[in-house]
């Protein structure tokens, strides 16, 4: 009986930690400034977008599941810039160190999903080749923020992929370099975010 009665208070109380967090769901996007690691490219800029969701346990900590679209790679001056389109789906852990001011600072692992190589990648079939890049990446991404009270908030990361990119032979890269040195995506996003507020105000 005693169980019984301890797993309802268990229960009530997690019911009323859910009702009284703050959700909301949102948009988010701006500029990558993206690259690989080991390879004969200098920085691409280019853009990523979003949606999330987020939920506000308590003054100092929220979580925000993500799933969004990032355009990463690198440039070349000769004609060999790579494109490597992502499906990218994460968490990000955001903790407040001003909730007054709406200051955090945010890790977000992460998976990333060669668009070419998924299912929307089906409906462009007129490539004889693809960009070679390996199906999946892990990433984590690091970073600051500000989320003002109207929904919107400006916020800067670092995101390190830590799976090796191509899996195969890569384009025109020094074969020595490709052979002894592995290459990573490496990604400084600086954007915007929209939060539509679910809940009201105490």
């Amino acid at each position: 009986m005693n169980k019984f009665l301890l797993g309802i208070c268990f229960i009530c109380v997690i019911n009323i930690s859910f009702s009284q967090s703050k959700k909301g769901i949102g948009i988010r996007g701006g500029v990558n400034i993206s690259k690989l690691t080991n390879a004969n490219l200098d920085s691409k800029t280019n853009a990523y977008a979003g949606i999330f969701y987020q939920i506000r346990f308590s003054d100092r900590y929220a979580l925000q599941p993500e799933i969004g679209y990032s355009n990463q790679g690198g440039k070349s001056e000769e004609d060999n810039s790579i494109y490597i389109e992502y499906l990218t789906l994460g968490v990000t852990n955001k903790l407040f160190l001003s909730p007054d001011l709406g200051l955090y600072m945010l890790v977000t692992p992460g998976f990333d999903f060669d668009i070419h190589d998924t299912f929307i990648g089906l409906i462009n079939r007129n490539e004889d080749e693809g960009n070679d890049a390996t199906f999946i990446d892990f990433s984590l991404s690091f970073g600051f923020g500000i989320e003002f009270k109207n929904g919107i908030a400006i916020e800067a990361r670092y995101k390190q992929g830590l799976i090796h990119v191509y899996s195969g032979s890569f384009h025109n890269f020094d074969s020595e370099l490709y052979e002894n040195k592995n290459q990573f995506n490496s990604v400084f996003q600086i954007g915007i975010a929209y939060k539509f507020n679910f809940t009201k105000k105490d």
